[in-house]
C-alpha cells in the first residue's frame, strides 16, 4: 500500500502560494504576532499587504511568537482526516525559533504518527522550498525514508540571502546574530544576510549602495546554484515588489531554464526585517528521477 505523506509547515516558511494552491497534503501552522494590543495568526488574520501599512503608523515595535501546540495539532487532525499517514514537518531553523522543538514534541505526543522533522537552518523562503523539493521527490514516486535523507542532505547545499535598507528591525527583535558588529556603521554599508551552517544570521557581504548589494547577492546565489543536480530558487520582497521584479529579471537571465518562485515574506518575518527586504533562495538537492 503506497505511503501518503503530508507536509506540515510553520508559516515562517514561506512556501510560495502556488505549491500550496497546488497540492492538498501540506499544512500551516501559523506563527503569531502581537501588534497595538492586538493579537494576529500570521497569514491568516492578516496579509504581508496590511501588515506594512500597520507598521507604519505604530509608537511600538510588534512582537511576534510560534505556533501553539493547538495549531499544530489542528493540522495533524486535519491531515489525518484525509487520510494521511506519514509527515515530514519543515521548520525555519531551530536557532531563530522554537518551532522546531515543537513540532517534534506535538510528534512525541501522537501515537500512532510516523513524523520526521527537518530543521532546515534556514529562514523564510529558504525554509519554504524545501516544501517545494518534498513534493516533487512525492511526485516522482520517492519513499517517505528516501525524501527525509534527501530533505536532511539539502540543509547543507541550500542557501538564503537578503538585503534589507535598515538593521533596526532585526535588533528591535532580538534576530540579529551575528549581525550586531554592523549596528555601528549601519548608515556607511548595504549588508547581504545569510544564515550560516548553524541556522544563524550573519553578514555574508557588505557594499556601499543598494545597487551593488543586490548585485552581489544575485552573484552569491549563482555562485551557490552552480552545478547544481537539482535546484529550486525563488526571490521574495518585504513591500518593494518593484526591486523584487528587477532582481527575478536578473536571476531569469542566469537560469533561463529554471522557474522563478517569487512572493512576500509572511508579516511574522516582516516584523525583524522591516520594509524594503527583497531576498533569494537557493535550494539544492539530488536529480529527482
Amino acid at each position: 500500500m503506497p505511503e501518503k505523506i503530508a507536509l506540515l509547515v510553520d508559516s515562517a516558511s514561506d512556501v510560495p502560494p502556488e505549491t500550496l494552491k497546488k497540492y492538498d497534503n501540506i499544512g500551516v501552522a501559523p506563527m503569531l504576532i502581537t501588534m497595538a494590543g492586538k493579537e494576529y495568526r500570521d497569514n491568516v488574520d492578516i496579509t504581508p499587504a496590511e501588515f506594512y501599512d500597520k507598521l507604519d503608523g505604530l509608537a511600538e515595535l510588534p512582537t511576534t511568537s510560534a505556533p501553539t501546540q493547538g495549531s499544530i495539532q489542528e493540522q495533524i487532525d486535519a491531515l489525518k482526516e484525509r487520510g494521511f499517514d506519514h509527515f515530514i514537518g519543515i521548520t525555519i531553523s531551530a536557532k531563530l525559533s522554537v518551532s522546531f522543538s515543537l513540532f517534534n514534541q506535538v510528534s512525541q505526543e501522537n501515537a500512532g504518527v510516523e513524523m520526521a522533522v527537518i530543521n532546515t537552518k534556514n529562514i523564510g523562503i529558504g525554509s519554504g522550498l524545501f516544501a517545494v523539493y518534498a513534493e516533487q521527490l512525492i511526485d516522482a514516486g520517492k519513499s517517505y525514508a528516501e525524501i527525509i535523507d534527501r530533505l536532511n542532505a539539502a540543509v547543507a547545499k541550500s542557501r538564503i540571502f537578503f538585503y534589507i535598507p535598515s538593521l533596526k528591525y532585526l535588533r528591535a527583535g532580538g534576530r540579529i546574530g551575528k549581525v550586531a558588529g554592523l549596528v555601528g556603521s549601519l548608515l556607511k554599508i548595504k549588508p547581504v544576510i545569510s544564515c550560516d551552517p548553524d541556522g544563524v544570521y550573519f553578514p555574508i557581504t557588505k557594499a556601499r549602495t543598494e545597487q551593488k548589494a543586490i548585485l552581489r547577492m544575485v552573484n552569491l546565489a549563482a555562485e551557490a546554484a552552480k552545478e547544481a543536480q537539482s535546484v529550486r530558487i525563488a526571490v521574495v520582497n518585504g513591500a518593494d515588489e518593484s526591486l523584487m521584479q528587477k532582481v527575478a529579471e536578473q536571476l531569469h537571465h542566469l537560469f533561463p531554464y529554471d522557474k522563478i518562485y517569487t512572493g512576500s515574506v509572511s508579516p511574522v518575518l516582516g516584523v525583524h526585517t522591516g520594509p524594503g527586504l527583497v531576498g533569494i533562495a537557493v535550494q539544492v538537492g539530488d536529480q529527482l528521477n
